[in-house]
């Protein structure tokens, strides 16, 4: 199997919330987790579209090439296929860590194009209107992993010998 076949078989397959550790973590957070790993892919695949028809010079307007912003999207892709891999496997990693590792990627994801927007001379409401999915979807994103954190922690407070 090819590594395209493997990245596809991963993302399509279903998830077994009774495998393994996975029957230890509430369902919600097994399906927020599945919703923020799909925006992920999905932003990183329409950032990656988006950046070559600008390229190309498809579009009218011009958003500067960030380096920086396309690393961070990456390091959030990977983590979103990570999470999914993993639930396939029965695991979800839900460590103080790895959650602010996402928070903290998601939030410079939200402040680049905060910046973006802030140093556009021209062209403001359509770079705006282009970014706006991003920015609604990263926050929901940001939303879900502080909402886990709060809870986990909530968790670990009540039942200190809770998984969760």
């Amino acid at each position: 199997m090819n590594l395209v076949q493997k990245i596809v078989n991963n993302l399509v397959s279903p998830i077994d919330s009774e495998a393994g550790a996975l029957s230890n973590i509430p369902n919600f957070v097994i399906a927020f987790s599945i919703f923020m790993s799909g925006n992920a892919i999905l932003q990183a695949i329409t950032d990656v579209i988006l950046e070559v028809v600008i390229l190309l010079k498809l579009v009218s307007f011009k958003i500067p090439f960030r380096l920086e912003f396309l690393l961070l999207t990456v390091i959030s892709t990977v983590i979103a296929y990570l999470t999914l891999k993993g639930m396939r496997e029965g695991n979800l990693d839900l460590t103080k860590n790895t959650l602010l590792l996402g928070l903290l990627v998601e939030s410079s994801l939200v402040i680049g194009d905060i910046y973006l927007l802030a140093n556009t001379q021209t062209d403001f409401v359509t770079i705006f209107l282009v970014r706006l999915p991003f920015l609604f979807l990263t926050t929901c994103n940001i939303l879900i992993i502080s909402f886990i954190l709060w809870r986990r922690h909530q968790t670990k407070k009540a039942r200190p010998h809770y998984k969760f």
